[in-house]
C-alpha cells in the first residue's frame, strides 16, 4: 500500500510540475510571406530555434510561412491589433503608416546595406519607430542586422536591359505608392498583386514581370515562367521582426533579452542564406530552369530615377528634405 501511494504521489508531483511548466511557457505566432526555403523562412526558423534554445524551452515561436497568416498589410494590421504576435518586417511595406519608410524603396537613394542600416538607426528614422510604437508595435533587432545579400532585380518573360525595355510590361508590384510610382516612372504597367499570389498571376499571364531577387524567384518558382532576371539594385533591403507592443511589455526583462539575442541569430542566418541566393540558387535557376541572368550598366536606370525622386518629394510622398538627410548619413 505504501509503495502504491508513493508511486501515485510521484506521478502527481510530475503532473503538477508539467502543468506548471506548460503554464509558464510563452508562445508567439510569427508570420512571413515567403516560402520556408527562402532566406526569409530560414531566418525566421533560425530565430525560433534560438528562442527555444536560449529559453530552455520556456519560450516557443510558431512560424507561419508563405502568407499563411495573410498578405503583408493584413499581417501588419494583425500585429498592431495584437491578434498576431510577430511579423517578419520589410520596413518599406510600412509606407501607408510611417512616412519615414517611404524613402527606403525609392530608387537609388542608398549606396549599401550599411548605409540603409545606419539610416534605420539614425535620428532621421527615430520618429518612424516612435510612430510604430504608438500604433502598437516595436522591432526586436535594434542593430538592424538582417541584411538581404541577394540583390534586387526583375524576373521577366523577356530580356530587360534598360528602362526602355519596361515600356508597357505588366509588372507585379506591392501596395506602395513609392514602389508603384518608381516602376511606372521607369516605364512599366504596374499591377498590385499580393506576394503569395505572384506565381499564379505569372502562370495565368496577369503579369509578365516582377521585382524580386533571383534567390526568391528560384524558391518561389517564378523562374519557371520568367526566363530572364535583370539585376537592378534599385534599393537595398534590411529587415527586422515586428512585434506587438503589448505582448512585449508583458514580458520579463530576461525574456526580452532572449528575444533580442535570438533576433541577432536569425539575422545571421538570414544574411548567410540570402548570400547563398546569389550564388547557389542563382546557379540552380540558370541550370535547372534555363534562366538568363543579365547585369546591365545601371547608369540609364539611375538617370531615369532622378525625375522619379524629384516627383516623389514634390508631391509630398517622400517628406521634403529626407533624401538629402539620407545622403548625409555615413555609408559605412
Amino acid at each position: 500500500m505504501t509503495g502504491r501511494m508513493s508511486k501515485w504521489l510521484l506521478l502527481g508531483a510530475a503532473m503538477l510540475a508539467f502543468a506548471s511548466q506548460a503554464e509558464a511557457q510563452v508562445t508567439f505566432r510569427l508570420g512571413t510571406v515567403d516560402p520556408q526555403a527562402t532566406h526569409s523562412g530560414v531566418g525566421a526558423d533560425a530565430f525560433a530555434a534560438a528562442v527555444d534554445r536560449l529559453s530552455q524551452g520556456q519560450m516557443k515561436v510558431q512560424v507561419f510561412h508563405a502568407g499563411q497568416l495573410g498578405p503583408i498589410p493584413e499581417q501588419q494590421r494583425n500585429v498592431l491589433a495584437g491578434t498576431q504576435d510577430m511579423h517578419l518586417l520589410y520596413p518599406e511595406f510600412l509606407t501607408t503608416l510611417i512616412e519615414e519608410t517611404r524613402v527606403i524603396s525609392a530608387p537609388y537613394v542608398f549606396t549599401s546595406h550599411a548605409h540603409q542600416a545606419n539610416f534605420l538607426k539614425s535620428d532621421a528614422f527615430k520618429p518612424g519607430l516612435d510612430k510604430l510604437r504608438s500604433l502598437g508595435a516595436i522591432v526586436l533587432d535594434e542593430d538592424w542586422t538582417w541584411w538581404q545579400m541577394d540583390p534586387r532585380g526583375v524576373i521577366s518573360v523577356k530580356p530587360i536591359r534598360t528602362p526602355q525595355d519596361l515600356q508597357g510590361l505588366k509588372l507585379r508590384i506591392w501596395e506602395s505608392k513609392v514602389a508603384i510610382d518608381t516602376w511606372k516612372g521607369l516605364g512599366a504597367n504596374t499591377i498590385v498583386v499580393p506576394r503569395p499570389e505572384m506565381y499564379l498571376a505569372f502562370k495565368q499571364g496577369i503579369i509578365e514581370a516582377g521585382p524580386e531577387t533571383i534567390g526568391i524567384a528560384y524558391d518561389g518558382k517564378n523562374a519557371e515562367i520568367g526566363k530572364y532576371w535583370t539585376r537592378t539594385d534599385e534599393y537595398y533591403q534590411v529587415v527586422n521582426i515586428m512585434m506587438n507592443q503589448r505582448k512585449w511589455a508583458g514580458l520579463t526583462d530576461a525574456q526580452k533579452k532572449i528575444l533580442a539575442e535570438a533576433a541577432k541569430a536569425g539575422g545571421a542566418a538570414y544574411k548567410a542564406e540570402s548570400t547563398r541566393g546569389f550564388t547557389e540558387k542563382r546557379g540552380k535557376a540558370e541550370k535547372e530552369m534555363g534562366v538568363t541572368v543579365l547585369e546591365p550598366d545601371l547608369a540609364p536606370w539611375r538617370e531615369k530615377s532622378k525625375a522619379i525622386l524629384a516627383n516623389l518629394e514634390a508631391d509630398g510622398t517622400i517628406p521634403k528634405g529626407l533624401v538629402a538627410k539620407v545622403s548625409a548619413i555615413p555609408a559605412k
